[in-house]
């Protein structure tokens, strides 16, 4: 638009007194014509145009961004930190609480903050940023709480919904996430849980003693983040699990008013009493709210939140998604340090890319053949009729009780088993291994975790963890896929080293339990993987296999003048998305 320079304010007040109608610009004058019908030359009009607006535009908002899993720094996969607006948007109430749990503070506007029994520390929470999650070990000495206040504490409520994120840590136990109830009868209110079958629980008493359950259908003890969320109306209760629906029950009536205090991480604990039936894991983004949560809300709760910076609501939204093959070469860059071992047998390479610089020896003749990218040469297929395995020295690997994790890509079909990767001096006694024999085996001296999987000549990633002084107590844990699908409590057997040909990848260190099937970036490390690393390992992707549109719809669940909330929980880790807005 141009601009009107070099006017008097006299000339102004004319213009103003001839009821200007309408104008034009004609040449470098601004012509006005009056009610009249007479015209006023106006002056001249100098000025450069301004910016085209962005109206009908495409505007690209995400190129090649990986999806991730939660927990991750950058992903989209879902979630986001949460405010009361992101509830009064919806038309709903501020929360009665709402815990970030990067601290104690209350962010729902209301000053109801928690006090840190056992000193709860924070860590890593839903978007990959420190400290922004409450980090429970099990204990009945920990706790985060808020006193009762008697007959009008806000948190008594009658009906409403409570929810949280939560990354378990512990499988096979009662473990509460949040909750206000007591352990006698007569006391019992509400609780958002997790069972000993590693289902998501709603619970609620009608009249203190009588208690009523919903229960998910999901095994959330996988070691991933998890969005929870109880919903009681006086007449039925309902549970989402990452935004679905899993559980619905009818109730005896309202809930019960416990005068317990408020317990995220546990039960019934205040300052001097202890916690029942204690947390194992993380907690983020707690809240409690009168309102009874449609399915809707809930699921736009567990958006993540893209800014758009459109500056106007969208007209419309498009989605690609650039599929990519699972699994690629493992780089020591990969990993928190460099591996001790790395073995991705690029083009048929027998060297090593961890720190001890092992190079491998082929016995009896091992081939090369496809690795878990699709390349040719870039993994080795073994055949235990011929007695064929990869060998090096186990020297610098950990020994004793020290922390260790160990894993590699490999394939199997269902007629065909053996052992991964081994070392150590001594065939189940001084050891540790990964194999499959009907079931996925992971083994340390005597001690054996094992977990179904029907082999299906596809290529998975496995990983086992060992740490004697894990926080969580979980000593080993064996993951497949990214996912924790098994954990021991034992202190772990020493391993000795076997030195020479000890160090084994397609059979154990006797040189029996060979494999038929493929192996591709085996690696050990001397320190323990957390879940998330593991989840980086996994969603590391290679051969983009071509672009593919999308049904946005499916995938963004609301938009406004700056942001998206937007969910691609059904869009694989590895794969890369654009979003553009128009």
């Amino acid at each position: 638009m141009a601009t009107i320079t070099g006017l008097t304010a006299a000339r102004m007040l004319e213009i103003e007194a001839a009821s200007v109608v309408d104008g034009d610009v004609v040449g470098d004058d601004l012509i006005l014509t009056t009610k009249g019908g007479s015209q006023i030359n106006a002056g001249d009009v100098r000025g450069p145009a301004g910016p085209q607006g962005p109206v009908g535009s495409a505007l690209s908002v995400l190129t090649s961004k990986q999806i991730l899993d939660v927990g991750l720094s950058g992903q989209i996969r879902a979630g986001r930190q949460l405010t009361a607006t992101d509830f009064t948007n919806m038309g709903l109430a501020a929360p009665i609480g709402l815990w970030n749990l990067s601290n104690l503070n209350d962010s729902s506007g209301n000053g109801r903050n928690l006090s840190n029994k056992g000193a709860v520390p924070f860590t890593t929470g839903i978007e990959g940023v420190a400290s922004s999650a409450a980090r429970f070990a099990g204990l009945t000495t920990q706790a985060l709480y808020i006193a009762d206040t008697g007959a009008s504490d806000p948190f008594r409520i009658k009906t409403g919904s409570v929810g949280c994120w939560f990354r378990m840590a512990k499988r096979g136990t009662n473990q509460t996430l949040i909750s206000k109830r007591g352990l006698a009868s007569g006391s019992w209110g509400w609780q958002l849980s997790v069972s000993t079958s590693n289902q998501a629980v709603f619970a609620s008493g009608s009249i203190g003693t009588d208690y009523a359950y919903a229960f998910g259908l999901s095994d959330v003890c996988d070691g991933c983040w998890h969005f929870a969320v109880g919903v009681h109306d006086g007449n039925k209760m309902q549970l989402y699990v990452d935004g679905m629906l899993e559980g619905d029950v009818s109730v005896p009536g309202m809930i019960f008013g416990a005068a317990k205090p408020l317990n995220i991480g546990g039960f019934e604990a205040d300052g001097s009493v202890a916690s029942s039936e204690s947390y194992f894991g993380l907690v983020d983004e707690a809240f409690i709210t009168a309102d009874l949560l449609s399915a809707n809300q809930i699921r736009n709760l567990y958006c993540v939140k893209i800014p758009h910076t459109l500056s106007a609501v969208p007209k419309s939204v498009g989605l690609n998604i650039r599929r990519r093959k699972k699994g690629a070469a493992l780089a020591p860059a990969d990993f928190p340090t460099q591996p001790l071992r790395l073995h991705n047998f690029s083009a048929g390479s027998l060297s090593d890319e961890g720190s001890n610089g092992q190079v491998l020896v082929n016995n009896n003749g091992a081939i090369s053949v496809p690795g878990v990218d699709g390349s040719l040469g870039n993994a080795f297929n073994f055949v235990s009729s011929s007695n064929q395995y990869l060998s090096a020295t186990d020297a610098g690997l950990p020994v004793g009780l020290a922390t260790r994790s160990i894993g590699c890509w490999f394939k199997v079909s269902p007629t065909f088993n053996g052992c991964f990767v081994a070392y150590g001096s001594g065939l189940a006694t001084s050891d540790v291994r990964i194999d499959m024999f009907g079931t996925l085996r992971a083994l340390n001296g005597g001690l054996v975790i094992v977990t179904p999987f029907p082999p299906d000549s596809e290529w998975h990633l496995v990983v086992l963890v060992q740490d004697n002084a894990a926080v969580d107590g979980l000593k080993s844990k064996l993951y497949l896929d990214g996912r924790l699908v098994g954990v021991d409590t034992t202190n772990l057997v020493s391993i000795t080293s076997g030195g020479a040909n000890k160090f084994r990848i397609g059979a154990d260190i006797g040189g029996t339990s060979q494999l038929t099937g493929q192996i591709d970036a085996a690696f050990v490390c001397d320190y323990a993987l957390d879940t998330m690393q593991i989840a980086a390992l996994y969603a590391k992707g290679a051969q983009v296999l071509g672009l593919s549109p999308m049904p946005s719809v499916d995938h963004v669940e609301m938009m406004n003048g700056t942001d998206l909330f937007c969910v691609f929980d059904s869009i694989d880790t590895q794969d890369l998305i654009d979003l553009v807005v128009a």
